[in-house]
């Protein structure tokens, strides 16, 4: 795992790598290359080496080109078979090779090849490729203008970031797609790359992935409960393979404790508050099951102490609002687990989105199943009116700062809403490539933040695909999402343990108002502007000389 930068240099920092050494601690290095012009350009990177130990070129050059590459590549060794018998020859034993070898046979094709996650930059025949991963696990800026082109892993190596507040993400809580805090920087979208020519100071974008479309072809319930834990079960065995010590991050919850269960790891880590105690308790559905399975269970309980002495490292390492309290509980998690010596942790983001797990996916779905009637009845026109469209309900629930947001949410929103598909279908379409981006803001940024790499099985395309396979009433039954996962950890720790019974889940909540504002509300509108205040105070203390003096990126 890493971090990468590069682009016009007068673009980024005066020293991107090490505002970006967190990212990748073992290695850091860049490059110049020259465009048609005679105009420089530099790829840069910082290494967290996981899979190969040793020292690598990096960035690393091969035939003419140059690659700075962030994430991991879980299939490389079998796209290196395939290279090799093409004539391709590799002189290091590392998928940032085969990723640039891939790129040189098969051009932007090859993203269809990779499973993993990652955000690349690739100079060759004169023109800069940015490409990132389907979902958008890794991070990819970018500065674009007459100027020229910068790009970077995290805001803060680009400089003169100009603020300014996208109503849209305002009224979610959260940036997304292209959006950020700041009108001179974009985002490159989750499974799209784009193509930066500097003498003609183009940037051409292109999606090359998008959420499949659902062909049910799973209406078994053994099939299904079969299939899942087949395909997740290789997602996780493939996501363990690392040269460094592997955990997991263990909730009382279904997802991780099905990667658990799938895995048998060692050692994992919970965070609990002793403020929640006897009312959102995850510590005693992890120590039954840890019991139960015979494996450590590691207990992480951040304190207010904590947070107010942190505060100012979670805002530089988040650099903007994701609307969640999680972000404290998630960095304790992360800075624990590294101080432990382990460097890369598993985590089941991704299968409420896929499963319809979330409540507000199980409340508009039970609302559709009770209304059902009335919207085929006598009065339907009505009723219609009364309920809205299944979009404009969704809507409804998702706009977290009051109801007038709604018809932008429903115009921003409409073209992804398939009217063929069910209210399932489109929620995990809608919860995957939209909702799921501020999770995985998290989970890299927090993660990083204490050089620890965090791969998402749930996340792999192969689970993705499966999850629109299957028909409705094996993700939504009984008022209750997430179906067929509950019966694949049922087929493999039984039914007695309290994880297999629990019916409500409260996610990764943090006590943040209580110690901020001395209320117990979980309305973070309040937490969202004291976090933002603070991430705009850090990222422009990033590149100032005086206030770096002394500190950590």
């Amino acid at each position: 795992m890493c971090g990468i930068f590069g682009g016009n240099r007068e673009l980024l920092g005066a020293d991107p790598a090490r505002l970006l050494r967190h990212r990748g601690p073992d290695q850091a290095g860049h490059v110049e290359v020259r465009a048609a012009d005679g105009a420089p350009i530099i790829l840069g990177q910082t290494r967290l080496s996981v899979v190969h130990r040793g020292e690598v070129a990096t960035p690393m050059e091969r035939d003419g080109a140059v690659i700075a590459f962030n994430g991991e590549i879980y299939n490389w060794n079998d796209l290196r078979e395939e290279l090799e018998a093409k004539g391709r020859r590799f002189s290091t034993p590392t998928d940032t090779e085969v990723v640039l070898a891939a790129y040189l046979e098969w051009g932007p094709a090859c993203l269809d090849r990779l499973n993993g996650m990652f955000a690349i930059a690739i100079w060759a025949d004169g023109a800069l490729f940015l490409a990132r991963d389907r979902l958008g696990k890794k991070p990819l800026f970018y500065s674009h203008g007459p100027r020229g082109l910068a790009f970077a892993s995290e805001l803060k190596a680009i400089r003169d970031l100009e603020f300014g507040e996208e109503p849209l993400c305002r009224s979610l809580e959260f940036y997304f797609d292209d959006h950020t805090p700041f009108t001179n920087v974009k985002s490159v979208r989750p499974g799209e790359y784009a193509t930066y020519r500097p003498e003609e100071r183009r940037l051409d974008t292109r999606r090359w992935w998008s959420f499949p479309d659902p062909e049910v072809t799973i209406t078994d319930e053994r099939q299904a409960v079969r299939e899942v834990l087949e395909v997740l079960g290789d997602a996780c065995r493939i996501r363990r393979v690392a040269d460094v010590p592997v955990t997991l991050f263990l909730s009382g919850g279904l997802d991780s404790s099905l990667i658990q269960a799938l895995l048998g790891v060692p050692v994992t880590y919970t965070v609990q508050f002793e403020e929640f105690l006897g009312s959102i308790d995850e510590w005693s559905y992890v120590s039954e099951f840890a019991a139960a399975a015979g494996f450590e269970a590691r207990r992480v309980t951040p304190t207010r102490a904590d947070f107010f002495e942190t505060f100012s490292s979670l805002a530089r390492a988040i650099e903007f609002p994701v609307g969640s309290f999680s972000v404290f509980p998630l960095y304790c998690l992360a800075r624990q687990a590294r101080a432990d010596g382990f460097v890369v942790a598993l985590s089941g983001e991704g299968a409420d989105e896929l499963f319809n797990g979330y409540y507000r996916n199980e409340l508009l779905l039970r609302e559709e199943a009770r209304i059902a009637s009335e919207l085929e009845g006598p009065y339907s026109t009505l009723s219609r009116r009364y309920f809205g469209t299944p979009l404009e309900r969704f809507c409804r629930m998702a706009a977290r700062q009051g109801l007038a947001s709604v018809p932008a949410l429903i115009e921003r929103f409409a073209p992804s809403w398939r009217e063929g598909l069910s209210f399932g279908q489109n929620l995990s379409r809608l919860e995957a490539t939209v909702f799921l981006q501020p999770l995985l803001v998290m989970a890299d940024r927090l993660s990083m933040a204490s050089s620890l790499e965090v791969r998402n099985p749930f996340l792999d395309h192969r689970v993705v695909t499966l999850s629109t396979r299957l028909a409705d009433h094996l993700k939504f039954r009984d008022g209750q999402g997430k179906w067929v996962l509950r019966r694949a950890l049922e087929e493999l720790v039984g039914k007695d343990l309290g994880i297999t019974k629990r019916s409500v889940k409260h996610g990764l909540p943090a006590p943040v108002n209580q110690w901020l504002f001395n209320s117990s509300v979980f309305d973070r509108k309040d937490w969202n502007h004291v976090l933002l205040g603070e991430c705009l105070k850090e990222l422009a203390r990033a590149h100032d000389p005086e206030g770096q003096q002394g500190r950590e990126p």
